[in-house]
Order: C-alpha cells, then structure tokens, then sequence
C-alpha cells in the first residue's frame, strides 16, 4: 500500500460518532462494491489510525490504502461522500510515510447470532419444527464482543447487522485484495 487518503469524521452535538460511521462506512461500502476487481474484491484497503479496543473505539478518523495512486482517483470519494460534507473531511491523497514499520489487518469478526437466528438455521438443516430446535438452544447464552463495531444494513435483503471489527498488528506487510468492506484477514495496511 503506497498511497493513502484520510477522511475524518467532524462530530455534532446532537448527532453521536456511531451515527456518523454508520452513514460514513455504508457509503464507503457503496464505493468499494461499485469498484471491486471481482466478487467481493476490492483493491482499497481501510485503517482506523484512532483504533483502541480496550476503549472499544474506532476513532474519528478512516485511511483507504491502495498500491497506485490512480485507484484511490478512481473512487471518487469526495462525490460518493457530497451528502455528508457538513460531517466528514475528505483530504487529498498522499503517499505513505517511507519510515513505516508497523502494520496491521483490520478484519471483519461475525458473531454467532440470536438464539432464534440460530434455531430458524437448524431446524432448516435438520428438518425439525421450530420448537425442537429452541428447545435444542435453551441453554444457550448469545455471544458479547468487546471489539468496535458499524452498524450496517444489507443493501441485499435490508438486514441490519453490527460490522464488528478487529485490528491483528503485524510486523510484516502482507499483500493481496480485501474485501468490498476495505478488511482483509490477511493483507495489511501500514501504520502511521
């Protein structure tokens, strides 16, 4: 990753910062799957330099990486994000520092789900009625992350869902394409 273009979030009193990444990441999501190179691949990577998960925060800022200035060009962001100028700060696009020495994969976690999510799945699978398989789950207890999330909506069925996101440092950079969310379990992007 060679180039970078950073966009932070400008917070309002009377809207929260989770808001604001939910119709910023939703448009992000748009420009990455109207650009990707094949199902579910994109080239632009995505960072969050203000990351903690001990705080369990994202941070105001977002960095889109890519290996060629042309394709960060490409993606136009400054128009997919006209809508939410009163809160977001697009900058121009620069090159990565030289001095880089630390990097890191910021990947998509998927939680298990609701008890009745899980029990619709099953007795699907199983061909058993749906108070069999909750009763198969009644002991079951819903998993709690304490990783940074997105909430999203699926632009396919207009599911909502919580994007959660885990940040693995690694000392190597690692290439290869992400996904049409910019997250990759395997490729890195620098940081700085």
């Amino acid at each position: 990753m060679v180039y970078y273009q950073e966009i932070s979030l400008l917070p309002k009193a009377r809207i929260g910062l989770y808001d604001f990444w939910q119709k910023l990441y939703q448009q992000i999501h748009l420009v990455l799957a109207e650009n990707k190179i094949a199902e579910n691949s994109s080239r632009v990577g995505v960072s969050f330099p203000e990351y903690n998960a001990d705080e369990f925060l994202l941070g105001a800022k977002l960095r889109l990486f890519a290996a060629d200035e042309q394709t960060l060009r490409d993606l136009q962001c400054e128009k997919w994000l006209e809508r939410l100028r009163d809160y977001v700060h697009v900058n121009g696009i620069k090159p990565v520092p030289e001095n880089v020495t630390e990097y890191a994969c910021f990947r998509h976690i998927k939680m298990k789900g609701s008890k009745e999510k899980l029990a619709r799945r099953r007795a699907k699978r199983k061909k058993e009625t749906m108070q069999q398989a909750l009763a198969h789950f009644a002991d079951y207890k819903e998993p709690q992350s304490k990783l940074p999330y997105i909430n999203m909506v699926s632009q396919t069925n207009g599911q909502h869902f919580r994007l959660f996101i885990e940040k693995r440092s690694m000392t190597q950079p690692q290439s290869g394409y992400f996904s049409c969310y910019g997250l990759s379990h395997t490729v890195t992007v620098p940081l700085f």
